[in-house]
């Protein structure tokens, strides 16, 4: 899902938890986020699936902009 769906989402309330964890065989990051419904999605970005980022910085500055004050870290 997009920035933009996720936050509908967390203002919904339909938003548990928010996860950076570590892309598979790089140094980037992912954003995986629980639904109250217990499924799990990542961020995406526009063409690419999922969207990665570079520091843990980035990946929580994008969890703030969702609404999240905190971010677990998985690595």
């Amino acid at each position: 899902m997009q920035a933009s769906e996720l936050k509908i989402l967390f203002h919904a309330g339909q938003l548990k938890s928010c996860i950076a964890v570590n892309h598979v065989m790089s140094d980037e990051w992912c954003l995986q986020l629980e639904r109250k419904k217990g499924d799990v999605v990542l961020m995406n970005a526009q063409r690419v699936s999922p969207r990665r980022f570079k520091t843990l910085d980035a990946a929580y500055k994008a969890a703030r902009d969702i609404g999240f004050l905190s971010m677990g870290v998985n690595g």
